[in-house]
């Protein structure tokens, strides 16, 4: 049976695509709804170097695909709620995703688990034809600290952008920042165009996490991982601090883990080294679009918890006398 994303043929193991990113710290943002969960956690989750904490699908079986991720009856906001209570130390958060009707249930039923367990919801908009309103979404059914993902993907037909026909930020976009609520890049392998994110760029408005979607269709597509996605903010022009801040410390406050994303006294020893190469590179989004940037990220020593976990050019070994 098709597993879609949740287990099945697009997934990746963390430790397989994390440290050689750069990356010590995975969201996964449910593939695993209430029932799957549990399963979720013993193999992925449980045997990972790599910490990883999920938001539970508000779907009962997670990113299955097909009539799993469209059946209602199956979106229950106790059940939700009672899985994030149960493992409080790794569910940060709630998620809908690739929903396809033109209402508004599945959001309420994400939103109620979201209040039951007091923790943010992400939605991730799957389509609707006419599309849902993202202003209703963002203005009305929000709160404060709940994310919007895919911040810049482009589907004109199916659901609504961040821009309008004349590649205009669209007003209400600002005042759902001045809010709180949050969006995520989710770059992906369908959710990341040039076309907005550069007038968005240039109109000031910034995504607050910078993040892969890493599955396999996106990993070897525009996305490739997240030293490359960061290189993408780069070449935008956001400062090198800034796509740090939007990469580790933003997103760590998003979650409410603030012992995460940092490098204070007292830490988990959770620290990225990376170098930044000079040259002429190029940019693919999830089409055929590629900007031109002279800078990109390379990840050469990652250390988890104190352990060296990744050194590319054996920055911490020592030389071998002949």
């Amino acid at each position: 049976m098709d597993q879609g994303l949740m287990d099945g043929p697009s997934s990746v193991q963390a430790d397989a695509f994390s440290f050689r990113a750069g990356v010590t710290t995975m969201v996964d943002v449910g593939s695993a709804g209430y029932r799957s969960f549990p399963k979720f956690k013993e193999t992925s989750i449980d045997g990972s170097q790599t910490r990883i904490l999920a938001l539970i699908n508000i779907a009962g079986e997670g990113m299955r695909g097909g009539p799993f991720e469209q059946t209602t009856k199956d979106m229950i906001p106790r059940r939700a709620a009672e899985v994030a209570k149960k493992y409080p130390d790794v569910v940060v958060g709630f998620k809908l995703a690739h929903y396809s009707g033109h209402e508004w249930g599945p959001v309420d039923s994400l939103m109620a688990a979201g209040k039951m367990a007091n923790l943010p919801v992400m939605v991730d908009f799957g389509g609707a034809t006419p599309p849902l309103s993202l202003e209703e979404l963002l203005l009305k059914k929000f709160r404060p600290g709940d994310i919007f993902t895919h911040a810049y993907a482009y589907f004109p037909d199916s659901r609504e952008s961040v821009i309008d026909e004349n590649g205009k930020v669209k007003p209400y976009i600002f005042e759902a920042q001045k809010k709180g609520i949050k969006f995520d890049v989710g770059h992906g392998g369908g959710s990341f165009r040039w076309k907005v994110a550069v007038p968005s760029i240039q109109q000031g408005f910034y995504a607050d996490a910078i993040s892969t979607d890493l599955h396999t269709g996106s990993m070897n597509g525009g996305m490739k991982d997240m030293a490359n996605t960061m290189s993408k903010f780069l070449a935008l022009g956001l400062p090198l601090q800034d796509v740090i801040n939007r990469s580790t410390w933003q997103p760590a406050l998003m979650i409410n883990r603030p012992e995460l994303g940092n490098l204070s006294v007292g830490t988990e020893a959770d620290v990225a080294i990376f170098s930044i190469s000079k040259g002429d590179f190029g940019f693919i989004d999830i089409g055929t679009d590629k900007l031109k940037g002279t800078q990109k990220l390379v990840a050469e020593l990652t250390i988890r918890a104190g352990r060296i976990v990744w050194d590319l050019n054996g920055l911490a070994a020592v030389e071998f006398k002949k």
